[in-house]
């Protein structure tokens, strides 16, 4: 197993990809936190689903965009596993998309608190904990293909996702010498949807995504399992040379100059 004996807590993991993390993580041996705005069936049924690969689950109510929320996360997650070896920040807002002109302060505002600001002030604390213990660890944010290219009505979601990329990278050199690596996912076109035993979906074809002939040369859409993939690769020993750096997981998107 990859992560062994390994403390993971996620954000953003009661269902879709977060769930997809929560689940390869355990598979690959670490005890994992569940951590979500809402707790309910669908975070009961993640925290399940890691008990059933024989790993302990912790669940955590938290809104990521508040920051004394975010330390007591931290606070609950120590007392709960010890430590903490890997952090994924993947916390999202519904919707995440929107017209130009109905952008208002309120949505703007809940972008950047959400998806820059919690983000950064989980991964400090993570990196301070990490240091502490004097092991290093990994810690992995979800960018997007977004943070590549413009697409219409994604400019908000599009810009911090941007600067999530900006932010692995100062992490990275910030963290300099003390073991802790930095590092970004950007998912592209990922059916998020699971069977109710936990297993990805079938992938969707491209007869299923209408105009996407061109845009994704795989030529299907990705399923929760290649991000989650990406994930374990990044925390392990096998990314264990890359730090700073965004991997896309895309089918070749970006790439192909494909667009949304």
């Amino acid at each position: 197993m990859l992560l062994e004996g390994k403390k993971a807590l996620v954000t953003g993991a009661r269902k879709g990809i977060g769930r997809g993390v929560a689940l390869r993580l355990a598979s690959e041996g670490a005890d994992v936190g569940i951590a979500d705005i809402l707790l309910d069936d669908e975070a009961e049924r993640t925290a399940e689903l890691v008990r059933e690969q024989g790993r302990k689950a912790s669940l955590h109510q938290v809104d990521a965009t508040k920051l004394p929320d975010l330390n007591r996360l931290f606070d609950e997650f120590l007392i709960e596993h010890g430590r903490i070896d890997v952090l994924v920040n993947n916390a999202i807002m519904q919707p995440q998309n929107r017209p130009l002109f109905e952008i208002d302060e309120a949505f703007w505002d809940h972008m950047m608190d959400l998806s820059l600001k919690g983000y950064f002030f989980a991964s400090q604390r993570a990196a301070k904990e990490m240091v502490a213990q004097g092991d290093g660890g990994a810690i992995v944010s979800m960018a997007s293909v977004h943070a590549y290219r413009a697409f219409p009505g994604w400019t908000p979601y599009g810009m911090a996702k941007a600067g999530l990329r900006r932010m692995a990278m100062g992490l990275a050199t910030d963290l300099s010498g003390t073991g802790v690596r930095v590092n970004c996912v950007a998912p592209g076109y990922i059916d998020a949807s699971f069977t109710d035993d936990g297993r990805d979906p079938d992938r969707l074809t491209i007869a299923d995504m209408p105009n996407f002939e061109t845009r994704i040369p795989q030529q299907v859409g990705g399923v929760p399992g290649d991000i989650a993939g990406a994930v374990v690769f990044l925390c392990s020993e096998m990314g264990g040379y890359v730090n700073g750096e965004t991997l896309l997981v895309d089918g070749g998107m970006i790439a192909s100059g494909g667009s949304m």
